[in-house]
């Protein structure tokens, strides 16, 4: 699978009105911000929010992220006949009502892409962008010039928060930021970009033993003639959470040696929930187009589970 970016954008907590720092992975550190609707979640003070107000619930949240991302841009404009894979949290099927809820909320606000038959909505969290990226494969082989894949999440909100608070063992644990994002990238077939060289996602039910995320990075890496140049990882800070990604590096031989570097983004980014593959593959489209990275890369998620995911990639030209 070969793509070409040709264009883009986004808005992120830890970086509002400057998506271009998160891009090029030179947006500071989060540091601890106490804000005073969020007195009542005292573990939940680590917030990295586009705005300071939250929200009544999640739909109200997603349209000012939504909105605040395109406003600038003419993404919409150029790729108006473009179908929209959207890459959205996770709700379990037997929630169908929200599920519908939550796809019309955003079909309301980019009718230009979602009213195209062949758009799509992967209510599965961050690891739906992998289902979203085979997708955009076919389209484009169908002869589709322009695909755009979309993702938006957020936990500013009061539900949100606790939800968040929740994950973890305790609350001293906390010390990933909630945050949000929005992001879109406008997809094409060029002589220049990005090859997916696998791509795949799976249902983790042992934190353990995740035997499918296992079974999909070993045959990655199989197929490869040396370690991975660089690895991204999820990474909360809480062991428990962390346990998938620890013992999937331990069951793959080969998979990295000394000089393979390592990247944890959400350190920076915070917890951007469905956003998180999605941001990740552009910027590794960047980084490689800007001759920062050469060789391959391996982007392993488990932000969002039970859903996992992982993708291997490398410059064309």
């Amino acid at each position: 699978m070969k793509f070409t970016i040709t264009a883009y954008a986004g808005e992120f907590g830890c970086a509002p009105q400057s998506f271009y720092t998160v891009l090029s992975g030179q947006a500071p550190r989060i540091d601890l911000t106490e804000l005073a609707p969020y007195t009542q979640f005292k573990p939940a003070k680590q917030v990295a929010f586009t705005q300071s107000v939250l929200a009544d619930n999640r739909i109200d949240r997603w349209q000012i992220l939504i909105n605040t991302a395109l406003e600038n841009s003419n993404l919409i404009e150029s790729s108006k006949h473009a179908p929209l894979l959207m890459v959205l949290p996770f709700v379990d099927a037997k929630f169908s009502e929200m599920q519908a809820h939550l796809i019309e909320s955003v079909a309301d606000i980019l009718p230009a892409w979602t009213t195209n038959p062949n758009s799509q909505y992967y209510l599965l969290g961050s690891a739906g962008f992998y289902q979203a990226l085979r997708q955009a494969d076919v389209l484009l082989s169908d002869g589709m010039e322009l695909v755009v894949i979309g993702a938006v999440d957020s936990w500013a909100t009061e539900q949100g928060l606790l939800k968040f608070v929740s994950q973890f063992s305790d609350y001293s644990s906390v010390v990933l930021p909630a945050s949000e994002g929005a992001v879109f990238v406008v997809l094409s077939r060029q002589a220049q970009g990005l090859e997916v060289l696998s791509c795949g996602m799976d249902v983790v039910i042992d934190r353990h033993t995740p035997s499918g995320l296992i079974a999909l990075i070993a045959d990655s890496v199989a197929k490869q003639t040396a370690p991975m140049q660089y690895l991204s990882l999820c990474h909360s800070g809480d062991e428990s959470l962390d346990q998938v990604g620890h013992n999937t590096l331990s069951a793959i031989s080969g998979l990295f040696d000394a000089n393979t570097q390592f990247f944890t983004p959400q350190i920076i980014q915070g917890d951007i929930g469905a956003c998180y593959s999605l941001l990740h593959f552009l910027v590794s489209y960047h980084h490689y187009k800007q001759h920062i990275w050469q060789g391959s890369s391996l982007q392993i998620d488990t932000s969002s589970l039970p859903y996992v995911g992982t993708a291997t990639y490398r410059w064309f030209d």
